[in-house]
């Protein structure tokens, strides 16, 4: 017993000096500049990300996109012409799009460099910002920079966390999408969303909330909303921990600064498409006939909603995690753990991050369109991930006596003032609700100078009838066309050629029937598809028609990839 003692005496006085050193340690760090910690942390996420998008695959500025990219880009574009088409997106992307769009033009790659610069070197510090605010607001500033130092790390360590059959999909398909790599609409709506749970936390984590800032929270929280409207979904955090926190008037204010959004978004999908789609029992508005009524906006089928969750496809997205990653049980635990952690922080924390944690991992994760298998769980759960690096920063807070640790939150930054603060909150509501309302409630929907249609077998649609300069002239017994080239600095593009008899019209056609914005259709059959602009056809004898549709993918291989436009026809008779 006696010889055990020495040993056991050095293990504790090791321990007294590993404890005195990480105290020493934590203490310098926490009395360095925030601005200049922060700055540092958002230098080291830049040169990540830089240093993934030369390492994966990609074709110029395009990356893997797989989503709805086309669909906003194409409504920005007929916005910016003052039209409008079937709004089957959110309005916030595309009234966002439209400016860049009408200066880029109808080709997607053209608008790329600027739409992916600006969630890199804007959004994402933004993001990380607010991530911070939140941190910090809950365990003090080493709290705010641990948040900070998994959000740069966790991707990355992912990929050693995959196993090799699916290391392609998820840095290829996943990390340049998580990063703001792509025209997709997740990753500002993430942005939006720690935006909005930041003030949130203000609120909750301030003995004497304002009120001003439950309004600033609902104008991010609509404006979310207004990106990607299942982005709801975090709404139960913030409802939750209000009413928790008894903070009435902040709630108050919380809704009000969402309503502008909601109108704007009604007004939105009831012009586009015809009628609301989330209510109950209505059927399909007449094009044009208005601004929706109110009772409409209240008969939610909540019921038929909560129906389509697939429990059984939840738990088959669980079992993938199992096999596509080293162990999906400790991913599991992960998420468990994390949310006991925010628990023992406080209800406060856990009901405002571990609300929308858990409605989008029940949610998205049941939606029999997500999957683990192609990746696709991944990007419509983004909106989570901010809460998702929150709960695994809590983690250690399981430990004994840990949550003591926490210290209070501090300052680091002079806030505007008060009647400043009032007008970025008027502001951002204008931007994001008022101005985007009346441009799309004064647009047209029966069609114009820019003209949009779903290839056959499709919904998404793409610009179409642009005007590439098609010529067709007969040389011998062939045709040779030539168009004008697509030089974009997005990335290389190549071409698929349409040709059909004459006779039977060009391939494109509108459906008259279906309400709200012009619904129109291309398709000619494809005879090949060429990088050059030019070709040389050989169709025989007869009156032909020939369209150009300008497709890319992040492989820039023509046996795949998307259309983004669809140039006019050009008849020809060949001799």
């Amino acid at each position: 017993m006696s010889a055990e003692a020495p040993a056991l005496t050095l293990s504790r006085s090791t321990l007294d000096r590993l404890r005195r050193t990480i105290a020493s340690g934590g203490g310098a760090v926490e009395r360095l500049p925030v601005p200049a910690v922060l700055g540092a942390l958002i230098a080291i996420e830049w040169t990540c990300v830089l240093a993934l998008a030369r390492t994966v695959r990609h074709a110029g500025w395009l990356y893997y996109q797989g989503g709805d990219q086309l669909w906003n880009y194409t409504l920005g574009w007929l916005l910016g012409h003052g039209e409008l088409g079937q709004t089957a997106v959110g309005y916030g992307l595309p009234t966002a799009l439209a400016p860049v769009a009408r200066i880029a033009g109808p080709n997607l790659l053209s608008a790329l460099p600027a739409i992916i610069l600006f969630n890199v070197v804007v959004l994402l510090p933004v993001a990380m910002l607010a991530l911070y605010g939140i941190a910090a607001r809950i365990g003090g500033r080493l709290f705010g920079y641990w948040t900070l130092v998994l959000w740069i790390a966790v991707p990355f360590v992912g990929i050693a966390y995959t196993n090799v059959g699916y290391h392609q999909k998820y840095t290829e398909l996943l990390l340049p999408q998580a990063f703001g790599l792509t025209a997709l609409a997740d990753f500002p709506t993430m942005v939006a969303v720690v935006g909005s749970l930041y003030f949130c936390g203000k609120v909750i984590f301030t003995e004497r909330p304002l009120v001003l800032d439950g309004i600033a929270a609902g104008v991010i929280a609509g404006v979310a909303i207004a990106i990607k409207p299942s982005a709801a979904l975090f709404l139960i955090g913030p409802l939750l921990a209000f009413a928790y926190a008894r903070r009435g008037p902040a709630l108050v204010g919380f809704l009000s600064g969402i309503a502008p959004a909601l109108i704007a978004l009604a007004v939105w999908k009831e012009r586009g498409l015809g009628h609301l789609p989330l209510v109950s029992g209505i059927g399909p508005h007449p094009a044009g006939s208005g601004l929706a009524s109110v009772a409409p906006l209240l008969a939610l089928d909540l019921g038929h909603r909560l129906n389509q969750l697939n429990w059984s496809h939840l738990g088959n997205n669980i079992n993938a995690l199992r096999e596509h990653f080293w162990s999906g049980r400790v991913l599991v635990w992960l998420f468990v753990a994390g949310l006991v952690g925010l628990a023992r922080r406080s209800w406060a924390t856990l009901l405002l991050i571990g609300g929308p944690l858990v409605a989008f991992a029940i949610v998205k994760g049941s939606y029999a369109s997500a999957s683990v298998e192609d990746g696709s769980v991944f990007r419509i759960m983004m909106p989570a991930f901010p809460a998702f690096i929150l709960g695994l920063a809590s983690v250690p807070l399981l430990l004994p006596h840990a949550p003591r640790l926490l210290k209070p939150w501090r300052p680091a930054f002079a806030e505007p003032p008060a009647h400043l603060r009032r007008w970025l909150v008027i502001a951002g509501a204008v931007l994001s609700a008022v101005i985007p309302l009346a441009a799309f409630a004064a647009a047209q929907t029966t069609g114009g100078a820019a003209e949009a249609a779903s290839l056959s077998g499709g919904t998404m649609p793409v610009p179409a009838n642009v005007d590439l300069q098609l010529r067709a002239r007969q040389s011998g017994q062939g045709v040779q066309l030539s168009w004008r080239g697509a030089r974009s600095v997005g990335g290389p593009a190549f071409y698929r050629v349409w040709r059909a008899p004459a006779k039977g019209g060009n391939g494109f056609t509108c459906d008259a029937q279906v309400p709200g914005g012009r619904q129109c259709y291309v398709s000619l059959p494809e005879i090949t598809a060429v990088h050059n602009a030019s070709y040389v056809d050989r169709p025989g004898k007869g009156q032909w028609v020939y369209r150009i549709v300008l497709a890319a993918n992040w492989l820039n291989d023509p046996a795949f990839g998307d259309a983004y436009l669809v140039g006019a026809p050009v008849e020809i008779t060949v001799r």
